[in-house]
This record gives C-alpha cells, structure tokens and sequence, in this order.
C-alpha cells in the first residue's frame, strides 16, 4: 500500500482530473500549493511514472502540464491503493526520526530515500543532516548511504534516548510516523507494556507509567537489531551487576512473553540488556530501597537530607519518606552513570525556574556533598544540573506537604510521569484549591475505567480527554499561567456576583425586622473583609533591609554560647519576627545535636525551623575579638537567621555567600566595625 501525503494526492488528483494544466501558477492555486512544491511534486511523478515504464509529465512551453489518459489511469490507481497520513513532521520530529532509521540500519540510505519518505526537497534533507552531523559523526559511502559507525551498545542506547525524548515531548505521531516507515506492527505496544507490568511483581517495584509506554517502544525497534543478529557486548564486570540484581532474573522471564508478542524466539542475550534497562527507568516504588547492597546509598541519602535540613533551616517530620525517595531515585541516577545512559524528562529544564529557591539550596547541598567518600564513590563525576533538579523535585514536594493543610477536595489527576511529580503536582493544586476532593492519581491507561463520576480531570498528557468532568491540562511542572487556570475553574455563583449584588442578595434574604442580628452583621463584615484568594508571591528579601545599626554587635569575648543567643534574639524578638521558643530550639539543636552550619572558616550559621516560632525572614549578626570554641571550631563572627513558612530567607544565604567571599571578613580582620563593613560590603 502506498503512503502519500493529503497535498500530493490533492495534486494528483486535480492533475488525473483535467489531464491538461495551463500553468504551474494555476496548479498551484488549484490545490493551495506553493509554486516550488509543484515542481517538487511533478519530479515526484515523474520518477514514480518511470517505475512503472510510462513517460514522464509533458512539460508545455509557458510552464503547462500535461498527462495522458494511460498515466491519468495508472495516478487514478494509485489513488485509489493509497493511504494517506494527515500528520505534517515539525523540523525536530522530522531530524528525529531521520536519525532513527540511521541508527536503525534498516536498510541503505541515499537522499532520495529521505525526499521520499519525508517528502521534502534534496535541500531540507541536506540541511537535516548537516544538523545531525553537529552532534554526530555522520558517515556516507556508495556501499552503505548514511550510516553511523559504533558499537552495538552505544546504537542501542542512542536509540533509546531518541525514543525518550520524543515521547517525552508527548510525539505519538512522531513514533506512528516512523512505525509506519520501518514497517512496525505498533499493536504489539500494548502486550510488550503487560509483560513490562508484569516484572513490577518480581521486582517489587513500580515503574512510571511514561518509562513503560518508551521501553515498550525501544524494545519493539531493538527486536529490528535483534533480527540482524546484532547484540550488545558487555565487561565481566557489567555482566556481573546486572545479573546480580532481580531487574535480570525480571527481563529473564519477560522474553518468553516478547517471544510470544513477536512470534519468534528471542537469544537469551537480550534479557542482559533488558535487564540493564529495567535498572535505569525510573521507580515511583522500590520495596527493596533498604536491602543490604544498598545501605551505603541509604546513608548518603541520609546525609543529602541532613545537610540540606542544615543549609535551609527545614526540618521535615517525615524524613523517612523523604529518604526513602531520594534514595529510589539516586540509585537509578547511579545506574545510569554506570551504563551511560542520559536520560532526563524535558521538565527539569523547568525545575530551575519554577522552584528556584530549593534548586539552588539543592544544588549547594551537593556541592557540599561532594568531597563525601560515599559521594566520590557512587557519583565519581558529580551530577548533572538536570539530575540536580530531579533531587530538588522530591525536596519541593516534601515543603510544599509540610507547608499545607489537610483540606476536602474533588477531582483527580491523570499522568503517566513519575511518582515524585504526581505527588508535588497534587499537592500544588491543594493549595490552590483546598475545597475539592482528590481521587486519586491515575496512568491514562487506567482512568477511562474508573466508575466514580469527577468534577475535573488534571492531566498531563494533551490527547487524554476524560469521560466524565471537565478535563484539564497543565505541564507536569506548573507554571505560573497553569496555576491561574486551576484557580479559576470552580468558581460558586456568589463569587462571580459583584460585592454590590451581594450585599442586595443578602439583604433580601434576612428574616430582621428590626435591628440587624448579630449573624447578618457577622456576614456582611465577612462580605466586605473576604477577599479572592490569590497565589501568593512572597516578597523579595535582601541583605539591603537589615542595613540597621541595632541589628549589629561587637564584643572582646563572650563566655557562653547562650549569652551569644540572648545578645542576637533581642533585636529579632523586639520586632516580633521570633518568638523565645526559636532560640531555644537553636541552642538544642547546637549544644545537644551538634548541629553546626560553618558558612566559612570563623563564621557560623545559627537558624532552625520556622515552626518553632519564626515568622519574618530576618539577620542579626556578634563579631568577637577573641575566638569562641565550639565542638571544637574557632567561631569570631555569629549570624542569627529567622526564617520563615514561604521561604524568603533562602535568599538570603545566598547574599550572605556573596558577603563573606567579597572584602567583609578582611575589613573585620583590619578593625573595621561590624556594621562598617556590611554596609561597605552590601552598599546602599
């Protein structure tokens, strides 16, 4: 069956038709065509005239076209064994798709091979591969077209991230378009997605919906490979890991079903390298997280966590989870270093921006990290700013829980992402809408089925539409106009009415006779003081607003640490931003936990939880002459740091980095006085 694009048999047609064109001006606005692409679409005639011996096109003089009734009759056949495709490839689905099948080796590729399977003209294609040849070492020869020359392994995981980040960027018709090219039966999905399922029950483990639906996809083009007789090669050492862990003796039992969905045997050696993929996709369950040859990562986990508490001033009462988590989703960063695969949801290039705050406190937790010999052990050539941004999701999600308030609710999502941003998206929309109920969070596969009827579907996925309810659709990171949207769905008649039509409303509606009762008074107060919620923006704080000279102190020595709390809370607890249950909570967790956070060599943070009674960001500082000793550290310059619910006084300790790599602790050194040198250093 032939596959012809909707304006190529728009140009047949017309031209089978009429049989005679008076020019190529008027073909083209016959069929809406451009000029070019009716001399592209007559070469293509031509060249399919010559396949089945008939003469090309008759070109007349002044640019007519003309056919006779034999081509008329053979076009009129292929129109009518033709099946058309609707869909139009953007320039990246296109390269994508390009660099598949020459990854794919399906066969030799020549540029006319391209003009027609993408029909576009020679130069598109030569611009395509001049693109890929950017970030590839794109070879050609007479024998074998274009090809790529390396080794099965590294083919095999440069298609995978291919097919990874064109179903990341939700192109189900990028991959149907190529299904259709490399002759895939694309029904076979759905049984190589079950037998995927299926592994979950020996593994343990539950695998995000959107790394099942591109394993799928990849192991229906590895079969390709697999049929040439093309399989990777691994190290003694590599063999060994995989074939340690249940992910192999997973893939072991998927073959017989992949032999099935394929109708053919497959070699043993593919469950190898199955079996490495299933270590690399990403978990939102992993039962076995604590298991003995795992516990060094449950202990750098453990240590992420610690010092992020330490640099934040957080403190989180379900640590355990958050642990568990993070430590699911390092291990599978782990894997991916070991067997170099670079695999990252398009999302993250979002995390940076949307959650700046806990990205960058994320990011300077690892660079503290760093010098950790576990660190150095497992992540040997540190982490990448998206795999940072990963860690910084489950550090989100676990503030955005901590910061909010059970509340009723009524809707559900439907994602096929990871587990981690499901659960910060759900969490987002409780705050914005606290007075609905949530479901559940549901794959695409499975919320058609569901029987309870729904207000709203959130969704992530733009081709879902559910069943019942108003669907919606946001990014799986929420952006600011996503957020707006959510606000705005479910508003009560009341409030669309104008305060004016309310108050007459309300006045109609009460029974008093006389003076009005205390009800009515209440309500029409609450009328009046009852504003729209918003999303809240916390404002900006800067080192700038604390350039207050009674926030400042100087000493020759100080004799216990406590008189250091009692000398910096004063200020803090005069303005109420404190309460004495904050400090106290800092000498606990100083003097009995051995909590220190040295920002630099002399200097050290003082700041805990805001739960324990902060509620404004804000900085007093003690410089004393004479070192204090404690747990050990010389300790000249103290900095009290209040800190608060939204986190504004994260950025503060990044002005106070700022502060103390600039000329500030010199000027000290040099008997500058204190509030001298942070207004020299901070400026007006």
């Amino acid at each position: 069956m032939l596959h012809l694009d909707t304006n190529y048999c728009l140009f047949l047609k017309i031209l089978s038709e009429r049989l005679e064109i008076s020019s190529i001006t008027a073909m083209a606005n016959a069929a809406g065509l451009s000029r070019r692409m009716i001399y592209y679409y007559t070469e293509k005639l031509d060249t399919m005239l010559r396949h089945v011996k008939l003469p090309p096109v008759y070109r007349k003089t002044g640019g007519g076209l003309v056919i006779n009734a034999e081509q008329a009759d053979q076009i009129k056949d292929w129109l009518a064994e033709s099946e058309t495709h609707q869909y139009t490839l953007k320039t990246s689905e296109r390269r994508q798709v390009l660099e598949l099948l020459i990854l794919l080796e399906l066969r030799k590729w020549f540029l006319r091979d391209f003009m027609e399977i993408f029909d576009v003209s020679r130069n598109t294609i030569v611009k395509d591969i001049a693109s890929l040849k950017e970030s590839r070492e794109v070879l050609s020869n007479k024998a074998r077209g274009y090809f790529l020359d390396m080794s099965e392994r590294e083919r095999r995981t440069q298609i995978y991230q291919v097919i990874h980040r064109m179903g990341e960027g939700g192109q189900e018709q990028t991959f149907a378009f190529l299904a259709r090219v490399a002759a895939l039966d694309c029904a076979q999905l759905a049984d190589l997605e079950a037998a995927l399922r299926q592994t979950e029950q020996i593994l343990n483990k539950e695998i995000s919906g959107n790394d099942v639906k591109r394993l799928a996809q990849a192991i229906l083009l590895f079969a390709r490979r697999s049929d040439a007789g093309k399989h990777p090669e691994w190290q003694i050492s590599e063999r060994i890991v995989i074939m340690e862990r249940l992910e192999y003796r997973a893939a072991d039992t998927m073959l017989s079903v992949v032999s099935q969905v394929f109708q053919q045997p497959v070699p043993q050696e593919e469950a190898l390298y199955y079996g490495m993929l299933l270590l690399c996709v990403e978990k939102n369950v992993d039962g076995h997280f604590k298991s003995s040859p795992f516990e060094e990562l449950v202990q750098l986990t453990e240590t992420m966590v610690t010092i992020f508490e330490q640099i934040s001033g957080i403190y989180f009462k379900l640590r355990y989870r958050l642990v568990e988590n993070i430590q699911t989703h390092i291990k599978v960063i782990h894997y991916r270093h070991v067997f170099q695969i670079k695999i990252h949801p398009p999302v993250l290039h979002e995390v940076s921006k949307q959650y700046q705050k806990v990205y960058r406190l994320t990011e300077k937790m690892v660079q503290t990290l760093s010098p950790n010999w576990l660190f150095q052990k497992y992540f040997a050539y540190g982490l990448t700013k998206q795999e940072i941004a990963g860690i910084a999701l489950f550090f989100e999600e676990a503030i955005v829980k901590e910061q909010s308030k059970k509340a009723p609710a009524k809707w559900i999502i439907v994602s096929d992402y990871s587990d981690v941003l499901n659960s910060l998206l759900a969490t987002q929309i409780k705050q914005l809408l606290p007075e609905m109920v949530l479901e559940g969070i549901f794959p695409t596969g499975m919320a058609p089925f569901l029987n309870q009827k729904i207000n709203f579907c959130v969704t992530t996925d733009m081709q879902y539409i559910h069943t019942t309810g108003q669907t919606i659709y946001v990014g799986a990171v929420l952006s600011e106009e996503d957020k707006r949207r959510l606000f705005n769905i479910k508003k009560s008649p009341d409030k669309v009415m104008g305060r004016r039509d309310k108050l007459r409303k309300l006045l109609y509606n009460s029974s008093s006779n006389g003076a009005p009762d205390e009800r009515l008074l209440d309500q029409v107060e609450l009328l009046y003081t009852d504003e729209d919620r918003a999303v809240v923006h916390s404002d900006l704080v800067t080192l700038a607003d604390f350039r207050k000279e009674e926030l400042f102190f100087e000493e020759g020595q100080v004799e216990s640490l406590r008189d250091v709390l009692s000398l910096l809370a004063k200020p803090l607890l005069d303005r109420k931003w404190i309460r004495t249950e904050y400090m106290e909570q800092i000498a606990h967790d100083v003097m009995e936990d051995k909590r220190l956070m040295i920002l630099f060599q002399g200097v050290i943070l003082l700041h805990t939880d805001y739960r324990n009674g902060s509620f404004q960001p804000g900085i007093s500082m003690l410089h004393v002459k004479e070192p204090f000793c404690i747990h050990g550290e010389s300790v000249n310059l103290f900095i009290l740091l209040a800190t608060e619910e939204k986190m504004t006084h994260v950025p503060l300790l990044f002005e106070l980095d700022v502060l103390l790599n600039s000329s500030f602790l010199a000027n000290l050194e040099n008997g500058v006085k204190l509030f001298e040198a942070f207004q020299m250093s901070v400026g007006r």
